[in-house]
């Protein structure tokens, strides 16, 4: 096994951080061979573990769920060709008070961070914007749903979860740091966009899969415990990869503890076995569309539109549920493959900073 766990380390190696790779930066998600190569590394990681005695746990850990309080959007500097400043314009512009936006760069450059600090004070006031230059060897940073630390609540007090991160980027003990909380780490590949939680513990993935139906899925290969113990997950709902990159954020959506919206009508059934109220929304026409990639941030929801009928309907129902709406044209993105407004963005709770030294004054 040792031998084997080395050699499945250089082949990840040579996957996710060849040239060729790192110059194509392909379409949001794995590519069937990364996804190969987590699946494998998954599951040896499985078997080493499944030989270590349980560890005894102390603390109560409950998932963070994104219709509760959130204190912090946070998201990078990429733009992809313009296909993602406008998205981020205009969720800085109708943040709801209370809320800092945190922009992160790999910048060294204090006058290029300072623009980003005048860029976003366009939007919203400076006093309310944090730029942060965080170091990292990774090949890209775009997608902050996935790459950054999920957050939950261990013993009641925020902390963050740090998974490997297919791409490389690693800035969880910074932000662990930054907000002088605890980081539990894993050494299972995983992504935030994958992850829907309520505030009963409830957990919702998608069990990722290429070349589907047939295939290996890198999601199922992570144990059921580690989703109880790291993320709070006390009921784990796995859902087949019917469509999409195989996230949960594009087919699945927690809008209270009791409601569910899907795109999916095969989700459906199994959703509302698990007691959900389950709203079915339209599927938009062209690939990688969907009104599911939505962001609450406490009492608005940014909604992805396409310029298409139905655009009005999903925006009335999200509205229904008690929610101010703000819609979005996410067509560019999307149907780029680069993701939506839930891929780019994080939640964090409300939390003072405590380690000063990397911001940038304003």
């Amino acid at each position: 096994m040792k031998t084997s766990f080395s050699l499945m380390a250089l082949l990840l190696t040579l996957v996710f951080n060849s040239s060729a790779f790192a110059q194509q930066l392909a379409l949001h998600g794995p590519t069937d061979l990364q996804i190969e190569a987590m699946a494998k590394h998954n599951a040896e990681q499985a078997v080493l573990e499944k030989g270590l005695a349980p560890v005894f746990r102390s603390t109560s850990v409950h998932a963070f769920y994104e219709y509760g309080q959130t204190g912090y959007i946070v998201f990078n500097d990429d733009d992809f060709s313009g296909m993602a400043t406008n998205l981020k314009n205009q969720i800085a512009a109708h943040l709801p008070a209370g809320v800092t936006l945190v922009v992160y760069t790999q910048s060294n450059d204090r006058s290029y961070q300072q623009s980003l600090l005048k860029h976003y004070a366009q939007f919203i006031a400076a006093e309310r914007i944090r730029v942060l230059q965080v170091n990292s060897s990774g090949a890209n940073d775009f997608w902050s749903r996935d790459n950054l630390p999920i957050p939950v609540f261990t013993d009641g007090a925020f902390s963050l979860v740090d998974a490997k991160y297919y791409y490389n980027f690693e800035p969880d003990a910074y932000f662990s740091g930054l907000f002088g909380v605890s980081l539990d780490a894993h050494k299972y590949f995983y992504e935030g966009g994958n992850f829907m939680a309520n505030a009963k513990g409830d957990c919702i993935v998608v069990n990722r899969k290429r070349n589907y139906p047939g295939g290996t899925s890198d999601t199922a290969a992570i144990p059921d415990d580690i989703f109880k113990n790291k993320y709070g997950c006390t009921n784990l709902i796995r859902l087949k990869h019917l469509k999409g990159i195989g996230h949960a954020d594009e087919v699945v959506k927690f809008m209270s503890d009791t409601i569910v919206l899907t795109d999916t009508p095969e989700y459906k059934a199994t959703l509302e076995k698990n007691g959900f109220t389950v709203y079915l929304l339209p599927e938009p026409d062209l690939d990688y569309e969907t009104y599911i990639n939505s962001l609450i941030v406490n009492d608005t929801v940014f909604v992805p539109t396409f310029g298409e009928s139905n655009d009005q309907k999903v925006l009335d129902l999200y509205k229904s549920l008690g929610f101010k709406v703000v819609g979005l044209n996410t067509r560019s993105l999307a149907t780029g493959g680069q993701g939506g407004i839930h891929c780019l963005s994080m939640n964090y709770p409300p939390a003072p900073f405590k380690d000063l030294s990397h911001l940038l004054k304003n």
